[in-house]
């Protein structure tokens, strides 16, 4: 077998040149490919962006063709609504006359300036007299937290801080007449009783009043030891130790403490609310007795506006305080039965010069729920008040609305605390659990209340069997039921600067959001609606919801997976909104549009142009148009859903 040669030198210089050859025509066969698929690649997306543009040119032509449908049909619906809101006021306004109240007009600027000028220029040298005026003032807060109600449900945000500012002058007023009323005890000071030890104890008004005071004096500057005052008439207790004497020395000390069912805070703080009312603890300089010399008395009187002196405490500017401890001092009062008061609630102070509520220095909070009196112990004398965090219900985990009959529709909210369930009618809005006793006069109320006027529609429902009685159910407007709500401790009315201490949640665009609230509560009367749980991640100018057509008012679940097909994606957007393929099994979020659909500037039109119509496809439509017949449930739905800020926080 012979030995195989080895290959020349020219043999295999050819070899490889052949096979360098051989590489080139295969990269330039590779390269014409590619030049080839990417000339197909940009002739796709040309072709691809010529009919976007197309489709978008298209889109914009038909929005604007039907702008102007939905432009009429809102307006029709507008004019319906005010029509039948006419009727309404009128009737109201027919019970009020018939009533006689001698209230000034909210509604009209001057009269409320005119009443606050003889308020201001009335003195009240008597704590009753003080206090009655104090009522009266709460008789007109009531009326001008009524029109912010409207104000907020029409979104006229003007008008809400108009009502703001008046109400605040006006409860201003109500504390300067009682600070007036205060002045004028503490000057003539010894014409009160005073027991063996010269003190004074006096109470006014009762446990269940809005505004209620206590004072306390000890008309020696010297002797104040460590004292325990009790106002069991009006539910409040104070302890107060000896180194208040030590930090007010030479002072004839009175103390005084002053409830309100509001606060003082005007909403200043953006994270915490306050609860219960507030509780102002001053700490007073009781001026120099008269005296009696040759038949006269002679008496010193203040100048105008240091008829009220009051001492700090901690007094920082003392030239002794720094050899002083300070103690704490103990403070108890009386929640409202109306306020849900947590196991473990928060006392804070308000601490004027920050704007902010504060828990510095406050202590051994306990809390009574038999009693539903609260006690705590705070190292300074201010304004307290019961606070919680203003999103503490928030976010949404899901909601869902359905409807129960003709003109009736049931809503559902799993909040962070408590399972809502609400009751939409023409008449407004209906509180039907959770059942807390605190939330009882909520959603019931006695059978005079219907003869009271209110503006904003006190209405009694029905009769229900509660227990071994029978109440009364109450509807009244969502803004009016709302702020309720809010001041039994329960706030389902969220701004915008919530979600700032939400994680992960932005609110929606408000274009989008009154886009959506507008066309989803006119087919509220017909369809399931049901959140979603890709809304959250959407941006701020998309929202998402899910529906599902329920003409019998059937009950179905809108959390089961079974279900998830039952119910068709809604997107909306600022200026139009269209039905989509999304599931909430599925992920992510599918936002393409249904085959055969497009997109379009009304919810009604999305169901007016689709596809494939059925055989009732007319009759359908009709039940859809907002009548007068249906103008003000349609309006209470809408006010609800935009109230609770349904889309944003969920």
């Amino acid at each position: 077998m012979g030995r195989k040669g080895k290959k020349s030198k020219k043999q295999l210089e050819e070899e490889l040149a052949k096979a360098a050859d051989e590489q080139k025509r295969h990269e330039e066969k590779e390269r014409l490919y590619q030049m080839e698929q990417d000339v197909l690649r940009k002739q796709a997306e040309r072709l691809a962006e010529e009919l976007d543009s197309k489709e978008k040119v298209l889109e914009v032509e038909r929005l604007d063709e039907e702008q102007s449908i939905v432009t009429r049909m809102k307006t029709e619906r507008k004019q319906n609504l005010e029509y039948e809101q006419s009727k309404l006021q009128e009737r109201i306004k027919w019970q009020k006359f018939v009533a006689c109240s001698p209230r000034p007009n909210v509604a009209f600027e001057s009269e409320i300036t005119t009443y606050m000028t003889m308020l201001q220029e009335e003195r009240s040298d008597k704590m009753e007299d003080a206090m009655r005026k104090c009522e009266e003032s709460e008789g007109i807060v009531e009326d001008l937290q009524e029109l912010f109600c409207r104000a907020q449900e029409e979104g006229d945000v003007a008008r809400q801080e108009w009502c703001k500012k008046y109400i605040r002058e006006i409860r201003d007023l109500e504390i300067a007449k009682i600070d007036e009323a205060t002045g004028y005890l503490l000057q003539y000071i010894e014409r009160q009783e005073a027991n063996t030890q010269s003190q004074v104890n006096l109470p006014f008004g009762q446990q269940d009043d809005d505004v209620k005071v206590g004072f306390w004096g000890h008309l020696q500057s010297k002797g104040f030891r460590a004292k325990q005052i009790d106002f069991p008439r009006i539910g409040i207790g104070l302890e107060m130790p000896k180194s208040i004497a030590l930090q007010a020395m030479g002072h004839s000390i009175g103390v005084r403490a002053l409830y309100t069912s509001y606060d003082s805070s005007n909403d200043k703080d953006p994270s915490e609310m306050s609860i219960g009312g507030m509780i102002r603890v001053d700490l007073l300089s009781i001026p120099p007795f008269s005296k009696k010399v040759k038949g006269w008395t002679i008496r010193q009187v203040p100048p105008p506006g240091e008829e009220l002196v009051r001492l700090p405490y901690p007094n920082h500017e003392h030239a002794t305080t720094a050899a002083i401890t300070v103690q704490p001092c103990k403070i108890e009062y009386k929640v409202s039965s109306r306020v849900l008061v947590g196991k473990a609630p928060t006392i804070s102070w308000w601490d004027p010069q920050e704007e902010r509520w504060s828990q510095e220095g406050i202590t051994e909070i306990s809390w009574e729920t038999e009693t539903r009196k609260v006690s705590f112990w705070s190292a300074r004398l201010a304004a307290f008040s019961i606070t919680q965090r203003r999103y503490l219900d928030l976010p949404y985990k899901h909601w869902s609305m359905r409807p129960l009959a003709p003109l009736l529709v049931d809503l559902h909210i799993q909040a962070a605390r408590y399972e809502l369930h609400f009751v939409i009618s023409e008449d407004g809005l209906r509180l039907k659990g959770p059942d807390e006793p605190e939330l009882h006069d909520v959603m019931f109320a006695t059978p005079e209340d219907s003869h009271r006027p209110d503006a904003n529609g006190t209405v009694l429902e029905s009769t229900i069997n509660y227990g071994h009685s029978t109440r009364v159910t109450r509807v009244r407007s969502p803004a009016a039921l709302l702020k309720e709500l809010r001041d039994c401790g329960l706030n389902l009315m969220p701004t915008d600067q919530d979600a700032e201490y939400l994680d992960g949640y932005t609110p929606k665009c408000s274009e989008t959001e009154a886009r959506a609230y507008s066309d989803l509560s006119e087919i509220a009367g017909f369809y399931d609606i049901t959140s979603s749980i890709h809304n959250k991640n959407l941006p701020p100018e998309r929202a998402m919801v899910r529906v599902r057509e329920n003409p019998l008012c059937e009950e179905f679940d809108p959390l089961d997976p079974d279900c998830d097909t039952d119910y068709q994606a809604i997107l909306f957007f600022p200026d139009k909104s269209c039905f989509v393929k999304s599931f909430e099994e599925k992920n992510p979020c599918d936002e393409s549009l249904l085959p055969g659909h497009y997109t379009h500037a009304s919810l009604y039109l999305c169901y007016d142009k689709v596809p494939k119509p059925g055989p009732t496809h007319a009759d359908d439509l009709q039940r859809l148009e907002v009548t007068c017949a249906t103008a003000r449930f349609v309006e209470a739905v809408r006010q609800t859903m935009q109230i609770m800020r349904l889309l944003s926080f969920v």
